[in-house]
This record gives C-alpha cells, sequence and structure tokens, in this order.
C-alpha cells in the first residue's frame, strides 16, 4: 500500500466517523430527521463518500491478491459496513439535484433501497469476517458476492 491509498482509507474512515457521529448526535437530540447541512452539500457529501468507499474496494481486492494484506482489507470492509448502515440516511428528501447521480426511485422506493443498503452492509461484514479469519479464497468470494450487490443496487437506484 501506497502513502495515497493509506491516507484514502485514513479519510474515508473520517469521513465515516464524523457522518456516523453527527447522525448519532441527531438522533439523541430528536432531530434524526433534521439536515443540517444544505442539499448541495448533502449530494457532495455522499459523492466524497461514494469515491472513498472506491479506494476502500482497492483495499480489499489489493488484499485477497497474494501476498495482499488481509488485515487491512478485513479494516477496509469494515469502513464498507459503517457507510452501508449510514447509506439511506445519506439521501433525505430535497437532495435529489441534478447533481446527483441518484435516480427518483430512490426517493420513491424508501424500503426498496433501504433493503439494498442493508443487504450490502451484510456482504461487506461477510468480506470483513473473511479477511479477518485470513481465508484469501473466501474473501476473494464475499468480495464478488458483495460487488453484486452494489451491481445490482446500481441498476435500479443509480444513473
Amino acid at each position: 500500500m501506497n502513502i495515497t491509498q493509506a491516507g484514502s482509507i485514513a479519510a474515508l474512515g473520517c469521513a465515516l466517523a464524523m457522518l456516523a457521529s453527527s447522525h448519532a448526535g441527531a438522533e439523541a437530540h430528536g432531530q434524526a430527521d433534521t439536515v443540517a447541512m444544505s442539499a448541495s452539500d448533502v449530494v457532495e457529501a455522499r459523492r466524497t463518500s461514494y469515491f472513498l468507499s472506491t479506494q476502500a474496494v482497492g483495499q480489499i481486492k489489493a488484499g485477497y491478491e497474494d501476498g495482499g494484506d488481509l488485515e487491512r482489507a478485513a479494516f477496509a470492509a469494515r469502513l464498507l459496513v459503517r457507510w452501508a448502515q449510514l447509506l439511506p440516511s445519506m439521501f433525505p428528501d430535497g437532495t435529489d439535484l441534478e447533481a446527483s447521480n441518484a435516480l427518483p426511485t430512490v426517493w420513491t422506493d424508501r424500503e426498496g433501497f433501504s433493503a439494498a443498503a442493508a443487504a450490502y452492509r451484510d456482504a461487506a461484514q461477510s468480506v470483513a469476517d473473511s479477511a479477518a479469519s485470513g481465508d484469501r479464497e473466501a474473501t476473494k468470494e464475499a468480495f464478488f458476492a458483495m460487488a453484486g450487490t452494489c451491481h445490482s443496487c446500481h441498476r435500479n437506484y443509480r444513473k
């Protein structure tokens, strides 16, 4: 792993931690449905988080390849678990802007979108568990299953 990759993973971890803590703080104060950012900032935050998640995906792929670091792969997969948990909350009403790559179905089929995020979360957890066990082949299989949840969601909810 080079410095840029390590920095990207660290940035994703920080971004997700900030999103999680702000969401948890809002829930604790009875404001879970309140958006404290402009709609364009929410769109930019989720676009940035998606970009950073691709860096985590790269770490997972590098981990299951011969000689890769499965510990880093497990960490990256746990970041994706956290991202998947937050994903539905990153699409509040009013953020279906032109700059967004989200299809209207994100908002019209909330139940389906949330189910897709849950499937992604569960698949990412399987990747994390497989990588933590040290089993490269199981990690690779779990990775491809997780990628399938990504493609399925994108097919239904992304432009």
